[in-house]
């Protein structure tokens, strides 16, 4: 189970096998946040930096999300970042 990454500025990536093939790929952990008491990590494949994955933790495991627990998180990830947006811009914080 990967652990939350550091603040200290290095990559941290952690492998996950592809349930198709059954091959190791490896994701960058670019975020890992908790929205209604869950948490989530936000991953990109090294190999192929369009595809980008949304898990939820669930104890030792990463699993993969419905399709309307994925809108809520996307929509949730989006408001974040223009609160960050926002505050880099010097306008309200909240």
């Amino acid at each position: 189970m990967p652990e939350i990454p550091e603040a200290n500025g290095e990559i941290q990536t952690i492998e996950l096998v592809n349930e198709k093939t059954g091959e190791e790929e490896s994701y960058v952990v670019h975020d890992v946040v908790e929205i209604e008491g869950e948490t989530y990590y936000v991953l990109q494949a090294e190999a192929d930096e369009d595809r980008v994955l949304i898990l939820r933790r669930e104890g030792e495991s990463l699993v993969t999300l419905d399709d309307d627990e994925h809108d809520r998180v996307v929509e949730q990830l989006e408001e974040f970042e223009e609160d960050d947006e926002l505050d880099e811009d010097g306008g309200p914080e909240r």
